[in-house]
């Protein structure tokens, strides 16, 4: 809790002394790369302020393409930072309620971030043609494609969204096991428990070639399943629901 209470006002305002310089920057040079870099050193404060250990394996897997799309499991509020911290320049799909939160929804934005309501199906549509956009303009994609966090730690039907838009781009989807998160800071706490055994392990797995796929479920099936065999737990063993 000590450890808590130091990281929570610098980073607040780590966030506000970045809102008045970079955000500024970034508009007047017409450059994002900025937020980028500010969003990264930021996350790797809170993590370190927070006595989270990060640690990684097969790094060089995020490398290989000039752009692909990540998904992983999905338990834990750490795993956005925890990412960010590690990839240089990578975009989110966002539920649009974080748009919300007092200027970090703002930056965010700028760093082209995508935020769609799950409720519409307009919304999500268009969120699927902006994250292709985002891909041609050289932008990775970060997607949690079981939605919502887990709150018990296992498996949840995956959506096809993100397979989606890899084959439609042609880009390789890598599949991402993070470790440790759930015990960390599971969904049913308000705040991190900030310690907990073996810290934080994040596993990048061999890109996939959507184009060995006969289709958008078989690939997003087949990333999740090389994640849950990763981590040492069952897949959900449903077919994937069309987004």
């Amino acid at each position: 809790m000590r450890a808590l209470l130091i990281a929570l006002p610098v980073i607040a305002l780590y966030v506000a002394l970045a809102a008045v310089t970079f955000v500024p920057l970034t508009w007047i040079i017409r450059d994002i790369r900025p937020i980028y870099w500010v969003a990264r050193q930021g996350c790797r404060l809170a993590l370190a302020l927070a006595g989270v250990r990060v640690r990684f394996v097969n790094l060089e897997n995020t490398r290989k393409h000039r752009v692909s799309i990540f998904v992983s499991n999905h338990v834990s509020n750490l795993e956005p930072p925890a990412l960010l911290a590690v990839l240089p320049r990578i975009a989110f799909i966002l539920k649009k309620e974080l748009r919300r939160i007092p200027l970090l929804g703002y930056i965010m934005g700028l760093g082209s971030f995508i935020y769609v309501d799950r409720t519409r199906a307009d919304s999500r549509h268009h969120a699927l043609e902006q994250a292709k956009q985002t891909l041609a303009d050289g932008v990775s994609l970060m997607i949690f494609p079981e939605g919502t966090r887990s709150r018990d730690g296992q498996a949840n039907r995956p959506g096809r969204g993100a397979a989606f838009v890899a084959r439609r781009a042609g880009v390789p989807l890598v599949p991402v096991a993070l470790r440790g998160t759930f015990a960390l800071w599971p969904a049913t706490r308000f705040l991190p428990r900030l310690r907990a055994p073996g810290g934080l392990g994040i596993r990048f797995l061999e890109p996939l070639d959507p184009a060995a796929f006969p289709d958008d479920a078989a690939l997003i099936e087949e990333a999740m399943r090389q994640v849950y065999e990763a981590l040492g737990q069952e897949p959900f063993r449903e077919r994937a629901p069309q987004v």
